[in-house]
């Protein structure tokens, strides 16, 4: 009666062995996994220059990000900048980037699709923080990036994706004990607002990517 049940073991053992003698055999492989989103279907993509709370200087270093991070993905998709948002609602007679606004620009300019995109980087945020004993203070202050961005069709003007990313970093920081004097900084240059911006880019542009993972198949 307990032959049936050796002959499992003998089974299952067989399995295992199988198993392990399968993934001895197999190497592992990089496969390239496409894009969620394929811009080559484009022929040319209009682009309004990015808007925000901020300078001019880095409306148009984060839309030159966008394009680069996109191109860069995807080669050779084109774009046609279209100019600031202000001017650019100004040539189609609108009020704001609306459906309608789209259809027009799609027309005007022979463009099927749209970009847009916004951020706005807020105040900086201080903290303060006392030691145990009273006899020291440090503080520190960070500042909140948050972007988003979408991608029109001018034939419906309907949002064909839109996608949002926020972050956070410290720009600041003051320290003050019993032995040593105060010590501060503060400095938030453009250069460093545009690194803020890039890495909000390329998270943002993340659809647009290919990504790679590996995969063990079994040898030839």
């Amino acid at each position: 009666m307990n032959a049936p049940c050796r002959n499992a073991q003998v089974t299952i053992w067989g399995s295992v062995m199988f198993s392990v003698f399968a993934l001895g055999c197999a190497h592992t492989i990089v496969v390239e996994i496409p894009p969620r989103i394929d811009l080559h279907a484009y022929q040319t993509i209009g682009i309004v220059e990015f808007s925000s709370n901020s300078t001019a200087k880095l409306n148009q270093f984060a839309t030159q990000k966008f394009m680069s991070v996109i191109q860069s993905a995807q080669p050779p998709v084109r774009f046609l900048e279209l100019g600031p948002e202000e001017l650019v609602l100004k040539s189609v007679d609108r009020q704001k980037l609306d459906p309608d606004a789209m259809k027009a620009l799609g027309k005007k300019h022979g463009v099927s699709t749209i970009f847009t995109g916004t951020y706005e980087i807020s105040n900086v945020k201080p903290k303060v923080r006392l030691g145990e004993d009273l006899s020291s203070v440090s503080a520190s202050a960070n500042v909140n990036v948050s972007m988003i961005s979408k991608h029109w069709d001018t034939g419906t003007g309907a949002t064909v994706w839109t996608n949002s990313r926020q972050g956070q970093w410290p720009v600041a920081s003051v320290q003050k004990d019993t032995r040593n004097p105060v010590s501060f900084s503060l400095s938030i240059p453009d250069d460093q607002y545009e690194q803020f911006i890039g890495k909000l880019v390329y998270a943002l542009t993340n659809d647009f990517r290919p990504h790679y993972e590996k995969r063990k198949v079994p040898k030839q």
